[in-house]
């Protein structure tokens, strides 16, 4: 279980909490309850993130920016407590779709609907530029369309005019796509100028369905960058006279841009007859704000043209366009951190690309600049989505394989053997059009392949040869599946309790079954070579409390090792000497398989969001992008590396190596013996879809020889490797 599917505590300050309604950067958000009944968005700092100094320093300048804001067009703070642990604040829910996903669903707006749009926008930046602030990521995720008008949230990164900003020197904070020329050059000097820049591109957005600078999928941030700083925007589609209002916002001089009153001025000016008594929600559109936390969102870049009407700008000097790119390098760099040694140097793109067997160590990382270009070889093959479902929901494929043997699932109820090294598709299959679930690829134990919430089953069975449905269990656990040769072992939910059972992988027939009785829950973990363990839950406790030693075959317990009255953590492995727990400040607790004692083992690390061991080591992974090696038996830290990308998936390795996929479909490669950094591929995704939700976890890689396969919100799988030497 990854430490984002915790479930949230009951009640934070006075607001008894429902359930969670969007996940961002820094917080979580849940739509709570107080004592009165009324309904609010409350917005907890993440696990990992509140030991952090600087998250907590930001989390009470986001309150005190959103305090100072309480205009008709933003959300009210209702409650806070930046003291409390955790910290939270609470402010007005609003039952209502983000400009973002109401654009995805639905399409552009009719004209009229803009102007409205525009006019709502225009007073919220007043009202958030009167009380001294910037907002600094107005973006169409961060818009609420309620019925009274567009309502601005997310004040995660404003910043206060007279202060002094608190962000690290060339550290870039926004969506690169929605941020003004002057953002990229002097992210420390950014002024009002560049909220009204961002409202211009959400406009262009809101009429057109994409962004002025919008480039193909998986195009790098840097080359948003450059067409920021030098193109003019893409206003095709945008009527002629919303055109000569948004190019004033999108003039590359900030000076020349006008105010939010003089926006107000010309949005009441030049208004059309039919915007008359239109809402912002046609259709009676209602649903819960998508990411009321301010998850990253790459849309349409917004580009700055004088207008035909106003001052021409003068031509910027290159050495604009040079400071801009040399700052957005520094946020796309990657940072490289290992105990006891200094960063490694950039690659200067002449260095030979590691194959995935153990190799003498690289000068330094090869990265894949950009994913669209396919440079020196480093693309494989993309195989496109082939269900409506697979194309429009955004979910990311699984894949899993045995030896050359690929098989992957999208959203849709298909499934497609795929051959390895082309993308070629042997056979494609489909198990129920209707199901909205990707599913997941459990295994594949001979000619079998097993695979997890396909057209509402718990478990299908697949012919590997042809896709043909084998059997199904709909009562499975998708989540407590473990495949051991040709015997599946599930555990199901029954009336007197829980059944753990033995099925044979290819023709489905029950070989064993035992009930356990009820007033407890029992889950398995299968350790492998190390042996099958059986935990214990008792109904009033959220936590493991026993551990016991397990007969895979007979379904019997052999030994119990220890009962926990306090929660012990989250099992991730068993050696020869004892099985190890992970707790949410990745301490590690041991219980001795030979005498059943217990002793936690503190690593000085963070919340981890995702965790995998082998051996005697267990590598961790956090949401920002770190990750880390340490010692299961001492709790001593190998290396911790700055990826530099966001929601890395749960690690796989591969002869020495260790890969993960990001939500933003970069796969990253690093050495496990050293953390350094091997290569990195280029963003592989739908820059008008949202990174991730509230209950995604990103859907791991699969390495077959020096090939990586990942999945990405396209829908799309593609495979991937480093050029050869």
């Amino acid at each position: 279980m990854s430490w984002n599917d915790a479930p949230p505590p009951l009640v934070v300050g006075e607001y008894r909490i429902e359930r969670r309604i969007g996940q961002g950067g820094m917080g979580v958000v849940y739509l709570a309850e107080s004592p009165s009944g009324r309904r609010v968005a409350l917005k907890i700092i993440r696990g990992e993130f509140v030991d952090d100094t600087d998250h907590r320093a930001r989390f009470r300048l986001e309150i005190d920016a959103a305090r100072q804001v309480s205009g008709a067009f933003t959300a009210a703070v209702l409650g806070a407590d930046p003291d409390a642990e955790p910290p939270w604040m609470a402010t007005q829910y609003f039952d209502a779709p983000t400009l973002s996903h109401r654009i995805r669903e639905k399409g552009p707006f009719e004209e009229s609907l803009v102007w409205r749009l525009g006019r709502g926008l225009a007073e919220a930046l007043r009202d958030i530029h009167r009380a001294g602030l910037v907002h600094r990521d107005l973006k169409p995720s961060n818009v609420l369309l309620t019925d009274d008008g567009p309502r601005v949230i997310d004040f995660g990164i404003a910043r206060v005019l007279e202060a002094e900003p608190l962000t690290r020197t060339g550290r870039i904070l926004g969506t690169v796509s929605f941020m003004a020329p002057e953002q990229l050059s002097a992210p420390r000097a950014v002024g009002p100028e560049a909220d009204v820049f961002a409202m211009g591109a959400v406009l262009v957005y809101a009429a057109t369905g994409h962004g002025p600078f919008d480039g193909e999928t998986g195009t790098p941030p840097i080359a948003i960058a450059m067409k920021i700083a030098q193109e003019a925007p893409d206003l095709a589609g945008v009527p002629p006279g919303l055109r000569s209002v948004i190019e004033k916002c999108l003039c590359k001089n900030p000076s020349v841009r006008p105010s939010p009153d003089e926006l107000l001025a010309l949005l009441r000016g030049e208004e059309p007859d039919s915007a008359a008594g239109k809402t912002l929600l046609p259709e009676a559109a209602s649903t819960a704000p998508e990411d009321p936390g301010g998850a990253p969102e790459t849309k349409g870049a917004a580009e700055p043209a004088g207008s035909a009407d106003s001052p021409r700008p003068r031509p910027r000097p290159r050495t604009f366009l040079l400071t801009a790119l040399v700052v957005l390098a520094a946020v796309v760099a990657v940072p490289m951190m290992r105990e006891g040694g200094a960063s490694e140097e950039p690659d200067d793109g002449k260095r030979s690309a590691p194959s995935a067997s153990a190799s003498p160590r690289p000068p330094g990382p090869l990265v894949e600049e950009a994913a669209a270009t396919r440079p020196n070889g480093w693309a494989v093959w993309e195989r496109k989505p082939t269900t409506r479902l697979a194309r429009d929901v955004g979910d990311r494929p699984s894949c899993g394989a045995s030896g050359p043997v690929l098989v992957c699932v999208q959203a849709g109820g298909l499934a497609e053997r795929l051959d390895a090294a082309s993308g070629r598709v042997v056979w494609s299959k489909r198990h129920g059009e209707s199901n909205s679930s990707t599913g997941a690829v459990v295994g594949i134990a001979g000619g079998t392949v097993l695979v997890t919430n396909m057209n509402q089953e718990g478990l299908l069975a697949l012919d590997l040869d042809s896709g043909d449905r084998l059997w199904s269990d709909p009562t499975a656990d998708p989540r407590n599946v473990a495949l051991r040769e040709s015997t599946v072992t599930l555990t199901v939910p029954h009336v007197d309790g829980v059944r753990i059972k033995n099925r044979d992988a290819r023709t489905g027939k029950v070989i064993a079954s035992r009930t356990f009785p009820a007033g407890a829950w029992h889950d398995l973990f299968d350790a492998g070579g190390q042996g099958m363990y059986l935990l214990g839950y008792q109904a009033d406790k959220g936590f493991v409390t026993s551990l016991a030693a397990f007969d895979p075959v007979t379904l019997r317990m052999t030994r119990k090792l220890a009962t926990f009255t306090a929660n012990p953590g989250t099992p991730v492995a068993a050696d020869d000497e004892a099985f190890s727990f992970l707790s949410e400040d990745s301490s590690i607790t041991r219980v001795g398989l030979r005498d059943g004692t217990v002793k936690r083992i503190p690593t000085g690390g963070g919340m981890p969001g995702v965790f995998r061991a082998q051996g005697d080591r267990i590598y961790t992974g956090r949401a920002d992008g770190a990750l880390a090696s340490y010692d299961l038996r001492t709790g001593r830290r190998h290396w911790i590396l700055d990826t530099d990308v966001e929601s890395p998936s749960r690690p796989v390795f591969a002869d020495g190596r260790l890969y993960t996929l990001a939500a933003d479909g970069r796969i990253v490669c690093v050495s496990q013996a050293t953390g350094q950094l091997l290569w990195r591929s280029a963003e592989r995704r739908d820059p008008n879809r949202r990174l991730g939700n509230e209950t995604e976890v990103i859907v791991e890689p699969v390495v077959l020889k020096s090939v990586v396969v990942g999945g990405t919100n396209t829908g799309s799988v593609f495979a991937v490797a480093p050029p050869r030497q």
